[in-house]
């Protein structure tokens, strides 16, 4: 699937699941806003009936005589008279429980003249009870004086979220599980999307690259069979060491697949012994002398490091060595200088890889060691590889307990540090 097409379905999903999304979100906020009117709405009725009850009192008889028995003990008669604090909570507390409205809140009788209150639990709330949009006027059981009865909930948002019920919470878990199974999608999608071209890529560079040294082995094979060559000794030899070489490099490269294929089942089983690390650094290095030589590198070794001995697999560690120098030597095309030094610290055996190679972009640093992750070289196509070296690096570090680090800027070549755990018990 081309990337532009890939590009549009993402689009186009996205916008459909934010489309979806933005609904959503839409019904819920006028739910919300609804259980907010029904809610205003309940608290009204709850104040209407308690303002009610207490008017129907009024015209009782026997309140008309407790109000005029009143009169005549006190110069003048206040709103707490006609509305007695322990009646009104009484009644609120019952109208309150009727709408289903809860306990979690606070009411009060003020003077809305000079904001004197007189009646309520209003302590701390006086300035939310002033503003409240709940309010009653008490005019018409109290006269003189500009009277309010009102009531404010602190909690007003979770008494009708929690009215909401467990539908509120269904919707917002969808809405989460939607957007992450997206994401999810496009993410896996996207990945392997990539794995596909890595891989269609490494069959691409891997038949190239198999293809190069059967081509070379047919090609001497050829020349062996021509009488002008089988009798000449001199180049019977040559055409033979080139068969030879050229089977070599078609096995350690069809091992090196192998090898990784057994890395990722899983099914590697290191055989590590005490063994003496520069001995194995010098194998590595006399295997590749020649090829240093021919290319003029210049290379220097400083074998610092006093406490040399560590249980590792040789095979694998000299595999390990071996990948980090043909890696520093492709990848430094131009005056090449490479170093190879070893330190100890605490943290164990340092084995540093240094060149000043084409180096590898930030970018790409934390890719380096994927498995099939090749840096791209731009015009560098000579470099060759299949994008398994430094993956099968990093598993060959991690069996071993070890750690693999890196240092590198882009034109200015790169830095591998190894740590080796050297603990010999």
């Amino acid at each position: 699937m081309q990337k532009k097409t890939i590009l549009i379905i993402v689009i186009i999903t996205s916008i459909s699941l934010m489309g979806i999304v933005l609904t959503q979100l839409y019904w819920v906020n006028n739910a919300i806003d609804l259980k907010k009117t029904q809610f205003d709405n309940r608290v009204r009725i709850a104040m209407k009936s308690v303002m009610n009850q207490l008017l129907e009192r009024k015209s009782d008889s026997l309140f008309k005589e407790h109000i005029k028995v009143l009169s005549c003990r006190k110069d003048k008669l206040d709103v707490t008279d006609f509305v007695e604090p322990r009646l009104l909570d009484s009644l609120l507390n019952e109208e309150m429980s009727c709408m289903a409205l809860g306990r979690n809140y606070n009411y009060a009788i003020y003077n809305r003249n000079n904001n004197r209150f007189v009646a309520g639990n209003y302590v701390s709330y006086e300035a939310q009870l002033i503003d409240s949009p709940y309010q009653f006027s008490l005019n018409s059981l109290y006269k003189p004086g500009d009277y309010f009865f009102c009531i404010y909930f602190p909690n007003k948002t979770g008494i009708f979220i929690r009215q909401m019920g467990g539908w509120l919470l269904i919707s917002i878990i969808f809405l989460i599980v939607l957007v992450f199974g997206f994401g999810y999608t496009i993410f896996s999608f996207l990945k392997q999307k990539k794995l596909s071209e890595m891989k269609n890529d490494f069959v691409n560079n891997m038949t190239h690259e198999l293809k190069t040294p059967i081509a070379t082995s047919s090609l001497a094979a050829e020349m062996l069979l021509r009488s002008e060559v089988m009798d000449n000794p001199g180049r019977v030899k040559k055409y033979a060491e080139v068969v030879l070489d050229e089977s070599h490099r078609l096995q350690s490269q069809v091992e090196q697949v192998l090898q990784i294929a057994v890395l990722e089942d899983g099914q590697l089983k290191l055989k590590r012994k005490k063994s003496n690390v520069h001995e194995l650094l010098m194998q590595v290095i006399e295997t590749m002398d020649l090829r240093i030589k021919d290319s003029k590198i210049s290379f220097v070794s400083d074998f610092s490091a006093r406490q040399v001995m560590a249980y590792v697999d040789k095979v694998h560690m000299v595999n390990v060595f071996y990948n980090l120098l043909d890696n520093a030597i492709k990848y430094s095309p131009e005056n090449p200088q490479i170093s190879v030094s070893t330190r100890n610290t605490k943290k164990g055996l340092h084995i540093i890889f240094k060149d000043n190679g084409i180096g590898i972009s930030y970018e790409h640093q934390k890719d380096v060691f994927k498995n099939l992750f090749r840096v791209p070289t731009g015009n560098l196509h000579e470099v060759r590889g299949f994008g398994l070296g430094l993956y099968y690096v990093k598993a060959i570090m991690d069996l071993h307990d070890g750690q693999i680090l890196l240092k590198s800027e882009l034109g200015k070549g790169s830095t591998f540090e190894l740590i080796i755990n050297q603990n010999l018990k």
